[in-house]
């Protein structure tokens, strides 16, 4: 018997590293995180980020040509897990935020981590499959400046947040014929961190600086489902190679529920001055400790629709193409922190993408066994700031390079995944809107752990 690859397990050990320090200092400044639980990260696998972001209907093909991946987003592909498999991913996210009153710009850069996950076939013959890993749901960051007039004098007002909701998950999945179901459990957990400090601008009195700050900490459970079912719409036995093209069909369905977080809260009111190690308080105006309150966050579905090719041979399966529909929507008006609302709106997505290798059955050189991606979204933000929604839209290319190639004799896969995305969210009738850049690269390292001898 022999275990899974020691480089590819340093490999990942070392990304576990880089994982959680880019964590800590992932940071970036949108006014936009001031509300619900900050910025949304997309939370989908780097292959279906470049594919426009289609998560509920897509799956691999048998081995993706070169290995597989983990889709986290439809637990029901767990049940088609065929090897141990280590995924992981980081996003570099570039932003661009415009101003109209008053006019101005203000660009940000950040790493960010992405997912780390691990999926492994429990019973092949059965269809059962399990995946378990984490990743960062939303971050909140942001530091908003304002000066205003009061009674004659200048009052500056810093706004500032930070914090997010991150996910630790447990998923399986499990296939009979054409019909595969799988759910995801797990906890979700984070926190909110807001500030509010106020300052007189007066040369002739002196006051005191203000600080208004509120942390809240919240945890829970949560369950998502999730099903596919796959037809064949047409055969196509080639003699003269020796193949068999098959066009099938498969229909995706995913579902998380609406969850209650048990939040604890702490409110500090004082007055405070600046100092050379940071703020030094003077006195305390009003104080409270572990309020206990609620989080509660809303439900969501996505159900998609996807056309693909698979071609058998000698060799296995292998995926030629596949073209995609998504619909995802989140009931954002349900969503309540400590019984208040926010400036939330329910949110929807409608999402195209496609996948295309050249040549991935007898290609003789490397570009033609790569598989190469792409795709476009539109829909509605769940920030409602202002009162007039936030249009949303963005494009996305990105391509699967494997490390190594499939030989006979070897099942060891290590894919490099890149994804590259251009979005707006806001319009002409918004006063503030964004654009941004990320660039995603994951890797996907895939191996059999266990393989008896054949001989002793």
């Amino acid at each position: 018997m022999r275990s899974v690859s020691i480089t590819n397990f340093r490999v990942f050990l070392a990304f576990i590293l880089v994982f959680f320090a880019l964590s800590s200092r992932a940071q970036e400044n949108s006014p936009f995180s001031r509300y619900g639980l900050g910025e949304f990260y997309s939370s989908h696998h780097i292959i279906s980020r470049s594919m426009g972001g289609l998560g509920a209907a897509y799956a691999d093909g048998l081995n993706n040509n070169v290995g597989q991946s983990i889709n986290f987003a439809n637990p029901a592909t767990y049940s088609s897990l065929y090897m141990v498999s280590f995924d992981l991913g980081l996003t570099i996210d570039t932003r661009t935020l415009n101003s109209n009153n008053p006019t101005g710009k203000f660009a940000s850069a950040n790493f960010i981590p992405s997912y780390l996950a691990i999926g492994l076939p429990l019973k092949r013959s059965k269809g059962l499959g399990l995946a378990f890993g984490m990743k960062p749901l939303s971050r909140i960051s942001y530091s908003v400046s304002n000066l205003s007039r009061i009674a004659g004098d200048s009052l500056h007002t810093l706004y500032e947040g930070s914090g997010g909701l991150n996910q630790a998950f447990v998923g399986f999945g499990k296939k009979w014929k054409d019909l595969s179901i799988g759910f995801n459990t797990g906890y979700n957990f984070g926190s909110k961190e807001t500030s509010t400090k106020k300052a007189f601008l007066n040369d002739t009195v002196t006051y005191y600086q203000s600080n208004s700050s509120t942390i809240t900490n919240f945890h829970g459970a949560f369950l998502s489902g999730g099903l596919q079912y796959e037809v064949s719409l047409h055969k196509n036995v080639v003699a003269a190679t020796k193949t068999t093209e098959n066009y099938l069909l498969r229909f995706g369905l995913t579902g998380t529920l609406q969850q209650k977080l048990s939040a604890s809260q702490n409110i500090d009111r004082k007055t405070f001055t600046y100092g050379t190690n940071g703020d030094i308080k003077i006195d305390s105006v009003s104080e409270q400790n572990d309020i206990k309150g609620t989080v509660l966050l809303p439900s969501t579905y996505a159900a998609g629709i996807t056309l693909h090719k698979t071609v058998l041979n000698t060799k296995g399966v292998f995926e030629m193409w596949s073209l995609g529909i998504e619909y995802t929507s989140t009931q954002w008006s349900n969503y309540r922190f400590y019984d208040q609302t926010d400036k939330l709106s329910n949110s929807w997505q409608l999402k195209v993408g496609a996948q295309f290798s050249p040549d991935p059955v007898g290609s003789r050189d490397y570009w033609s066994s790569l598989n190469y991606r792409a795709g476009f979204y539109i829909g509605k933000d769940y920030i409602n700031a202002d009162g007039n929604g936030l249009k949303q839209y963005g494009v996305s290319f990105g391509a699967g390079l494997p490390v190594r190639k499939w030989t006979t004799y070897d099942n060891q896969f290590t894919v490099i995944n890149m994804g590259l995305q251009f979005g707006k969210r806001g319009s002409s009738v918004n006063n503030i809107t964004e654009n941004y850049v990320q660039f995603s690269l994951g890797l996907s390292l895939s191996d059999l752990w266990f393989i008896k001898r054949k001989y002793d």
